[in-house]
């Protein structure tokens, strides 16, 4: 079953009920990412894009953007290929692995919003598509950080979204795949469930 979501600039999109309920962690990524790069021949890589909903937003702030989001359920990649086409917007959304991936095009820009919650903490939703996007079973933060180290170019840069309570967790495994983190922004939510973005860049 399909909810309806109204974007800021007037366009509908659509989420799922089984899965990850889209929330103000995605509008926080597109500003701080549309504050903080300011080119505009931009190849840009969403690693898990889910429904698309911060691809769609950055290409319709952004519509000289090349925007690719990868996502690993089928299900979504075809509900985000929808939704681009109900907001009018261009990204392209594909079916891949973000630990086996390696374009042969390096991106100028990626970006993540992943999985927040470790595999064996808290409680894992009976609904498997919702488990995908709050847990790590399928990838963790290593798998997306050595994702990013394989796929960013030179130059470049990525936004990763996490809870700032993983905050020293990004930090250990961005040394392990040499990355350094650049600045950190934070966002203040409900009950103080602090969520932060990180800028990395190739160490």
């Amino acid at each position: 079953m399909l909810i309806p979501v109204q974007l800021p600039f007037n366009k509908t999109i659509y989420q799922t009920t089984d899965g990850h309920s889209i929330t103000s962690d995605s509008a926080f990524l597109v500003k701080t990412i549309s504050d903080r790069i300011l080119r505009k021949n931009i190849h840009l890589l969403e690693l898990g894009s889910g429904n698309g909903v911060i691809s769609i937003m950055l290409s319709h702030y952004h519509p000289v953007w090349k925007i690719t989001g990868i996502e690993i359920q089928k299900q979504l990649v075809k509900l985000s290929k929808d939704n681009a086409k109900k907001s009018e917007t261009s990204p392209i959304f594909i079916e891949a692995d973000l630990r086996s991936l390696t374009s042969s095009q390096k991106f100028d820009l990626i970006i993540s919003n992943p999985p927040y919650f470790p595999k064996d903490t808290g409680k894992i939703s009976p609904m498997r598509e919702r488990a995908i996007s709050r847990h790590e079973t399928l990838c963790n933060m290593l798998d997306v950080l050595e994702c990013v180290k394989r796929n960013l170019k030179k130059g470049g840069s990525a936004f990763i979204l996490y809870p700032q309570n993983r905050e020293h967790d990004i930090d250990d495994f961005a040394k392990k795949v040499d990355l350094k983190a650049m600045k950190k922004f934070v966002l203040d939510s409900k009950k103080n469930k602090k969520k932060i973005i990180v800028e990395l860049v190739h160490a």
